[in-house]
C-alpha cells in the first residue's frame, strides 16, 4: 500500500489519498514425497527445490518415508496430501529398493487425486509400484512388463499408436542421449513453445506399458536403437484430478553433474506443469533461452 500527499486547491491544505495495490498471488503449495529409489533421491529433492526457490512460484514442502526406522514411526508417516496443491511423487520399489506405502496412505493419495488434487510423476516415479492398480491408472504408462498392458508409438506424422499388452519387449531404455523432443497439439503446459527443441540428457522410454486410459501425448522422441517414436510427456485425467508423467529429470548416485536437471527445457516445463495440476495460470510467452533443435541449454545450479 502506498500514500500519496496531495494539496486541496481551496486551502492548499495536505489531503492523504490511498492506492491500493493488488495483492500477490498466493503460491503454488508443493509436497515433494521422497525417501528410497534406485535413484539419487536426496540430490534429486534438492535440486528441485532449487528450481522452484528460482521460479518464486511456489511454497515447498518435503515428506520422506522413513524407511528402515521402526514399524511405529513407519506407521505414523502421514503425508497430508490434501493439504497441498500440487504432490511430486519420486519414490520408487523397483527390484526391491523399497516397500509399497500402506494401504492407508494409497488409499489417501487415489483420494487426493479423484477429488481434483495434481500429481506430478517424477522420473524414477514411473518405475513404481507395479501392484497397485489405482497407481497404475493415475500414471498411465510405467515400466512394466511386456504383458502388463498396451505401449504407445507415435508415427512420423504425429499419430499416436496402441501397441498391444505382449508385443513388443518389456520397458527399456537406451543410454541417455540429447533428445530431439517433438510436441504434439497445443496442450497448455506448452503452449507458444516451439515445435521441436533439444532437451539434455533424457532416457527415452521404449515400450512404457500400463492401462492407457484418459491419456493424453504432449511429446515424443526418436529411441536410437529401434528408430521408433515413444511418449516423453503425457497427462492422464484421474476421475476429477490431474498427473503429469515424464522421463525428464534423471539423476544417478554416482552422476557428479546433474546436467537432465539443468535442462532449460525441463526445467521450463516443470514449472509450467506443475501450474497446470494447481489448476494456475500458465506463462503465455516461450522463454528467450529456450532451447532450440540443435543443441541443449542448460541453467548450471552452480551459479
Amino acid at each position: 500500500m502506498f500514500r500519496f500527499i496531495f494539496l486541496s486547491l481551496a486551502g492548499l491544505l495536505p489531503i492523504a489519498a490511498t492506492v491500493q495495490t493488488a495483492p500477490a498471488a498466493p503460491r503454488t503449495r508443493v509436497l515433494i514425497v521422497d525417501g528410497y529409489s534406485n535413484h539419487d533421491w536426496k540430490r534429486t529433492t534438492q535440486y528441485i527445490r532449487l528450481i522452484l526457490d528460482r521460479a518464486g512460484l511456489f511454497e515447498t514442502t518435503v515428506t520422506t518415508y522413513p524407511l528402515h526406522q521402526d514399524a511405529e514411526t513407519v506407521a505414523q508417516w502421514d503425508p497430508h496430501f490434501s493439504s497441498y496443491d500440487v504432490v511430486i511423487q519420486t519414490c520408487n520399489d523397483l527390484n526391491g529398493n523399497g516397500p509399497r506405502w500402506s494401504r492407508v496412505i494409497e488409499k489417501e493419495l487415489e483420494s487426493y487425486v479423484s477429488k481434483g488434487g495434481g500429481l506430478y510423476v517424477f522420473h524414477s516415479g514411473n518405475n513404481a509400484f507395479a501392484a497397485w492398480p489405482e497407481y497404475n491408472r493415475m500414471i498411465g504408462l510405467g515400466w512394466r512388463s511386456k504383458d502388463f498392458g498396451p505401449a504407445l508409438t507415435i508415427s512420423d506424422t504425429g499419430a499416436v499408436v496402441r501397441v498391444p499388452a505382449g508385443e513388443g519387449p518389456a520397458t527399456g531404455h537406451g543410454n541417455r542421449i540429447d533428445a530431439l523432443i517433438t510436441r504434439l497439439g497445443d496442450h497448455p503446459i506448452e503452449q507458444n513453445l516451439p515445435r521441436q527443441w533439444r532437451a539434455a540428457d533424457i532416457e527415452v522410454y521404449r515400450y512404457s506399458r500400463g492401462p492407457a486410459e484418459n491419456l493424453t501425448v504432449l511429446s515424443y522422441a526418436t529411441d536410437p536403437a529401434t528408430k521408433l517414436n515413444f511418449p516423453i510427456e503425457w497427462v492422464v485425467a484421474y476421475k476429477r484430478g490431474r498427473v503429469f508423467n515424464a522421463t525428464y529429470g534423471h539423476l544417478w548416485a554416482n552422476q557428479v553433474t546433474p546436467t537432465g536437471l539443468e535442462c532449460a527445457g525441463f526445467q521450463t516445463i516443470f514449472v509450467r506443469a506443475l501450474q497446470w495440476l494447481a489448476g494456475k495460470d500458465i506463462p503465455a510467452t516461450c522463454p528467450a533461452d529456450f532451447p532450440g533443435v540443435d543443441q541443449p541449454v542448460l541453467h548450471s545450479f552452480a551459479q
